[in-house]
């Protein structure tokens, strides 16, 4: 049974968002953040991703980040590079003087169960409800319903750069479009293209354990037949030309795919992005208008940002 070193990390709000890429940067598999300010916002919902919290669960100042890294992989050498990296943005951004950096080990039985209170039926967009496997859902609304059991892989749909992603293709995919979903991680996205297209499909990821994740997933929603899914790093093994490329990673990792994305996106198709955070974004968007995609809409969500571009 593998564990799994949980970082956790108090810092100020103005640090958090980049503190969350660097932590994805070296594998963790998924970000959650401890924030007081949700103990003022109204979750009575219904179908909110917090099902209870308890202001005893939060920092009185400040907020928490929480990474998830495999502890075969999480070295002495990592720990290092995570803080060293975490120093240097002190030299720029406030930190806090109330900043620590601390880990624990999980077990992986320990994580499989504890993290499921979260999260509970959620609403993305106009048509689509997100249904963990170990939540009950009346579709009395005729939703497109999301299956989903996120495992260790990224995408459970509560994130801004997923709900953004699922949106836009919500806006732009056409019922014959072909999709590829580049690093899809859960599969999430895959499933929600599967909702608006007869095109083909196909699903890659760099990381074993997301391919077999989305796999079970892609079999949760009986897609299994109509997905291809590979491990693959980013766009490399392509050949195929796709209508819609949708990829929610981050920014330094789309601006390595950008030249492969605009080779292989149809003239009219929309190559849709997200995991951004504001800081990285004029960046990437000047190398993706360098060479050759045109902006059609920018959105965000709580300074993450989606880029929809065509050619």
């Amino acid at each position: 049974m593998e564990n799994w070193v949980e970082i956790s990390i108090h810092t100020t709000n103005e640090a958090s968002e980049i503190i969350e890429s660097i932590l994805l940067d070296y594998n963790s598999t998924g970000v959650c953040v401890e924030d007081a300010s949700i103990l003022n916002e109204d979750l009575d919902d219904n179908f909110g991703t917090i099902i209870g919290v308890d202001k005893n669960d939060f920092p009185s100042e400040g907020i928490i980040v929480k990474g998830y890294i495999n502890q075969l992989n999480f070295t002495e050498e990592v720990r290092g590079k995570i803080e060293d990296e975490i120093k240097k943005l002190s030299e720029h951004i406030d930190i806090g003087n109330f900043y620590t950096f601390n880990t624990n080990i999980i077990k992986d039985s320990d994580w499989e169960n504890s993290w499921k209170e979260y999260f509970d039926v959620l609403n993305v967009g106009n048509r689509f409800v997100i249904v963990p496997t170990w939540r009950n859902y009346e579709n009395t609304e005729n939703k497109y319903i999301i299956n989903i059991d996120p495992g260790m892989a990224f995408g459970t749909g509560g994130h801004e750069t997923t709900s953004l992603c699922i949106k836009n293709l919500e806006k732009y995919v056409r019922e014959t479009d072909d999709v590829i979903d580049v690093g899809s991680g859960s599969g999430i996205l895959t499933i929600a293209a599967s909702h608006l297209t007869r095109g083909k499909l196909k699903a890659v990821d760099l990381d074993k354990l997301a391919v077999d994740v989305s796999k079970e997933n892609f079999i949760l929603n009986n897609i299994e037949n109509r997905v291809e899914v590979e491990c693959a790093s980013l766009l490399e093994k392509e050949n195929k030309s796709y209508d819609i490329i949708v990829a929610n990673i981050l920014a330094h990792i789309i601006e390595l795919m950008l030249a492969d994305a605009y080779k292989l996106l149809k003239n009219d198709g929309y190559f849709i992005t997200s995991g951004i955070i504001k800081d990285k974004k004029d960046e990437l968007l000047e190398k993706a208008l360098m060479l050759g995609f045109e902006l059609v809409e920018e959105t965000n969500e709580n300074e993450w940002y989606s880029l929809v571009f065509t050619k």
